[in-house]
């Protein structure tokens, strides 16, 4: 019996061998597809093709979805807070906070302290969501209504232009000699460059309207237009620097949720730390103690002096934080002090072309002013009206931008945050603070 299992023993590795892999199809490295380069040799065409003369004359063109009679109305606020509301990502994130809600109430005092404050962070974090959501929305909104006035001032500069070409036109058929200065030919060219602006409009006002729609939480469909109710007076009151930095980093929900995680870290609520310091970089946090007796036994002194190291890992990490969004918005608000100036030179601009079309209008028979030169100056004031209306909503973007670097847009819309872990600190790193401060005698402290 025991030569028997000897041999057995000895022929199973001799069969697995002889008998080769189990699985043949992974025991070779598979071939990767590989075409060759083209190689034909060839030369260049003497002419370019005729690419005018390339029509399909059994061709219809399909007109882009162009809005009818009536548009649904939509406000900023609206806009603002229905995307606050609806944000998709934030309320998976609430019904997260939930199930932890639910874990809280029936598990051991260690487990409810890193929920709770896990649970907290979760708020913070949807409530970042929906601050982005909301300045997406109202960026898209305030750009709709921007291209909805610049159509009106191109439908303007179109109608002006075919104008002038019909009188030209009938200039050619009468035999009169065009004045100086007026070409039929650069006026065909003009009117096709503003159609062509005209349907690019209609074109991205279909991806406008389609972005609104899923950002306010309303079904997708190309033939539903909005229309922008829009405050066109732009406001330039000038902004107090470090009055807008004060209140944008009492508001912002990445600094909160650090001092929130700094104040309430004790040893069980290390592994949150842990997460939280991984945002700064996936190597930070990713030391940790290993499980069982033995280990514990060996380390427990060791293992003690992980709180000081994530404290000072978190105070870091707040500090460069802190600095970004200082940066931030600082940035923001000089963006909008940029296109406060830029409104004001836009404004300056088109009451200085209206004031010298009314001059010219005026004195068109004393100075014997023809007809091409008023609609010439006229085309120019449509552009610059064009031009202040974009200024304008540049300038109403970068105030978003600033409420958005703040974090203060779903505030505006009554969400708030009552937060279970907010409020005096009472964790290890405020002791480690004291404690390192007192031993090195440093001015951290004051």
């Amino acid at each position: 019996m025991f030569l028997r299992l000897f041999a057995i023993t000895l022929l199973m590795p001799l069969v697995a061998v002889l008998g080769g892999c189990a699985c043949p199809s992974s025991c070779r490295v598979p071939y990767t597809p590989s075409a060759p380069c083209p190689s034909e040799p060839t030369v260049a065409e003497g002419e370019a093709p005729d690419l005018a003369a390339l029509q399909c004359e059994d061709c219809e063109l399909l007109p882009l979805p162009v809005p009818t009679e009536t548009f649904q109305l939509l406000d900023e606020s609206t806009c603002q807070c229905n995307a606050a509301t609806n944000a998709n990502l934030a309320n998976m994130i609430e019904l997260e906070r939930h199930w932890a809600k639910v874990v809280i109430e029936c598990d051991s005092k260690n487990v409810r302290k890193n929920l709770c404050l896990d649970r907290d962070l979760l708020a913070l974090h949807a409530y970042g969501i929906r601050n982005t959501a909301a300045a997406s929305a109202l960026e898209t909104f305030y750009q709709l209504a921007g291209l909805e006035a610049h159509k009106f001032y191109l439908g303007q500069g179109i109608e002006e232009t075919e104008q002038t070409l019909e009188r030209v036109n009938q200039f050619r058929l009468k035999g009169i000699s065009l004045p100086d200065g007026i070409d039929r030919s650069a006026l065909v060219a003009r009117l096709s460059e503003l159609t062509d602006q005209q349907l690019q409009l209609d074109f991205l006002r279909i991806q406008l309207n389609g972005q609104l729609q899923k950002l306010v939480g309303c079904p997708l469909d190309e033939n539903a237009f909005y229309w922008p109710n829009i405050e066109w007076t732009p406001n330039l009151k000038p902004l107090d620097v470090e009055v807008e930095l004060a209140d944008g980093l009492a508001s912002r929900s990445d600094l909160r949720g650090l001092s929130l995680v700094i104040g309430n870290l004790e040893k069980p609520t290390l592994p949150i730390a842990r997460g939280v310091l991984k945002l700064a970089d996936s190597t930070i946090g990713s030391v940790e103690p290993i499980d069982g007796l033995m280990h514990t036994i060996r380390c427990f002194r060791c293992n003690q002096h992980e709180v000081p190291v994530r404290c000072r890992q978190l105070a870091m990490f707040y500090s460069e934080t802190e600095k970004l969004a200082t940066a931030d918005i600082k940035s923001a608000v000089y963006k909008v002090t940029l296109q406060q100036q830029r409104v004001a030179l836009a404004q300056d601009t088109v009451l200085e072309l209206r004031k010298s079309l009314r001059e010219l209008t005026e004195t068109r028979d004393a100075n014997d002013v023809t007809v091409f030169e008023i609609s010439k100056l006229r085309g120019l004031v449509y552009e610059a009206e064009s031009k202040l209306v974009e200024q304008i909503v540049a300038l109403k973007v970068a105030s978003v931008g600033l409420r958005k670097a703040q974090g203060t847009l779903p505030m505006e819309c009554g969400m708030t945050l009552a937060l279970c872990c907010e409020g005096p600190s009472t964790g290890d790193c405020m002791q480690t603070a004291t404690n390192t401060c007192q031993k090195e005698n440093a001015k951290c402290c004051k």
